[in-house]
């Protein structure tokens, strides 16, 4: 996911590799370093031994599988339990053609530097980034709004167009850079003055009222207050005026348009910025799959060295309930369609949904989760997002004596769409991969109904030739049509959505769901909807690596961690607003 274009100075040196260490170490809403504490202890979570204990995973996505790793390292019993005939969940890689490189990310494709934990296994994995991702403005862009085209050169300024609604944007972003400079090489006096910033910001408890802080208003009410009430604030000459917020919702300020995010909370989208997650985004020219596969591969417990974590995955197998047994001590049994297994602990690393609708864990009856987290499983928002690849013939956007761009942002039904390649070694050679649409929200609901990838892919090119008729005669005869994939995220069994993003008032939700591991016992939740800033990888690393942590301090107690480990994370480190009501009285 990304919607936002740089609002930070980038601390990477041109075209040379990033530092992570010059990016945020954590996240504003969690203020812990998880990887430090990777770092600190040869990346494993305590040195006790859980030998002889039984622990089920649902769900081997990024959460399920860094949690695997940590706990079969600790000598514990791994069953994975996952739906589909993958490994991955929303790291979704595509080889179209086997033995070539060229792929289709159809879920996560780029990762900014500050994903502390992915750069931790990245580099255990010996997996290299391949610099920066071909974002609007850092290649050669083309920007279509109201059937007009406007070019935007690679590295130049956006097109003046943009003038207004870049001032006003730049200047509310620049607010929020003192306190993403707190998270860079933090410390505790910083994080600590970090919390009382954006407590200031997400609800300002000594003035209280309706609508009082980030967290309790949506992001179009925000930018209303900030551009039409306040806009001298922001270097504005006059207030912005509905074609400004047109086109804000249609392009944003050139890398995606806002407008289906206007009802999210606005801090949701402070937490983007603040927390560096649009800043030097990378490309991985091997595909996001080579995560998947070092988790795979790899075998943490030296005592078992021919036991991967490929071994302990279960296929094909959906989960159907999670229930307690109390005969003869308390355990945990796991309901799959074809058998039941009792365990000691159970992870659940799914999205919110398939926590709702494939387990029913939150309508199932009291007794299995707190009615708090039920509430917050239940209501938490999920945004759908859509996405349309091709694979063409040759990388023609990069032949010589041609000027196309590389990039094409617009009001029209595509919306995003990205040239990407895979061998940039040899740019002339080799397959091209054009995403022709990046969607989310109601953009990706528009065209849910061309169920067939020909017949979207020709209502999406037919939206683009009057603006990029160049682009498009290049392009069609370039396309191997054999290779034309799609996905609905929200149509998608196990998943029902992409991202979550939440509403107004829902900031307190995500914290009952990130601190729950903190207090529960034998059941808990991971995966990138239970941590915050969903859609990114390190939030789901994040809710695994708590997980994991839970399990250890349940069996061994806080002696079988390192000291300072996630679990001395504060539970509640905010007042995101008024608590939501939960919906009975029942009794955790």
């Amino acid at each position: 996911m990304s919607f936002i274009a740089a609002t930070h100075p980038s601390p990477s040196k041109g075209s040379g590799p990033v530092d992570p260490a010059d990016y945020p170490a954590t996240y504003i809403d969690i203020l812990y370093d998880h990887a430090a504490y990777l770092r600190c202890n040869q990346g494993r979570v305590g040195p006790g031994s859980l030998k002889g204990t039984r622990v089920a995973i649902i769900g081997a996505g990024a959460a399920g599988l860094v949690a695997a790793e940590q706990l079969l390292a600790l000598g514990a019993d791994i069953t994975i339990y996952e739906a589909s005939d993958r490994a991955g969940g929303r790291l979704h890689t595509i080889y179209p053609v086997p033995g070539s490189p060229a792929a289709f990310e159809m879920g996560a494709m780029r990762v900014p530097p500050c994903e502390q934990i992915y750069g931790f296994y990245c580099t255990k994995f010996g997996i290299k980034p391949g610099g920066q991702f071909p974002d609007p403005g850092k290649v050669a862009t083309r920007i279509i709004y109201r059937n007009k085209a406007y070019e935007w050169a690679a590295g130049g300024s956006a097109p003046a167009v943009f003038n207004n609604v870049v001032t006003g944007w730049t200047a509310l972003a620049g607010n929020w850079t003192a306190l993403y400079k707190l998270l860079v090489r933090p410390t505790a006096a910083t994080l600590a003055s970090a919390q009382t910033q954006w407590q200031a910001m997400v609800y300002p408890t000594g003035n209280l009222g309706p609508e009082q802080g980030l967290s309790g208003i949506s992001f179009y009410t925000g930018l209303a207050e900030c551009f039409v009430e306040h806009y001298a604030d922001y270097g504005l000459t006059a207030p912005w005026t509905g074609d400004d917020f047109e086109l804000f919702g249609a392009l944003g300020v050139g890398s995606g348009g806002f407008g289906p995010l206007y009802s999210v909370n606005f801090a949701e989208i402070a937490r983007l910025v603040i927390n560096g997650l649009e800043t030097d985004q990378q490309f991985y020219p091997g595909g996001m799959q080579k995560l998947v596969d070092g988790f795979l591969d790899c075998a943490p417990d030296a005592a078992r060295p021919d036991l991967r974590i490929r071994d302990c995955i279960r296929y094909d197998t959906r989960v159907i309930a999670i229930e307690y047994s109390l005969d003869p001590v308390r355990r945990v049994l796991v309901l799959a369609e074809r058998d039941s297994s009792e365990f000691d602990q159970v992870i659940v690393a799914t999205t919110n949904r398939s926590i709702q609708v494939d387990m029913n864990l939150t309508d199932g009856g009291p007794g299995v989760i707190p009615e708090a987290v039920d509430s917050a499983l239940r209501e938490l928002h999920l945004m759908n997002s859509s996405k349309l690849f091709v694979l063409t013939r040759s990388k023609f956007w990069q032949a010589p004596g041609v000027s196309l761009p590389s990039n094409i942002q617009s009001d029209t039904l595509t919306r995003g769409l990205y040239c990407l390649d895979y061998t940039p070694e040899t740019p002339h050679e080799g397959y091209g991969v054009v995403l022709i649409s990046y969607t989310w929200g109601d953009d990706s609901t528009k065209y849910l109904a061309l169920a067939d990838p020909a017949e979207r892919l020709d209502a999406c090119l037919r939206a683009l030739e009057a603006c990029a008729g160049d682009f498009v005669a290049a392009l069609r005869p370039e396309i191997l049509p054999e290779h034309t994939r799609m996905i609905d995220w929200q149509l998608e069994r196990n998943y029902f959505g992409a991202f979550k993003l939440n509403l107004p008032g829902q900031d307190g939700y995500n914290q009952r769901l990130y601190s729950h591991f903190l207090g529960a016992r034998d059941l808990f939740f991971a995966g990138d909807s239970i941590g915050w800033c969903g859609g990114w990888i390190e939030s789901a690393l994040q809710a695994g690596m708590n997980a994991a942590c839970a399990v250890v301090n349940q069996n061994l107690g806080p002696e079988g961690l390192y000291a300072n480990s996630p679990m001395s994370q504060t539970p509640a480190p905010y007042t995101y607003g008024p608590l939501l009501a939960v919906r009975s009285t029942r009794q955790s």
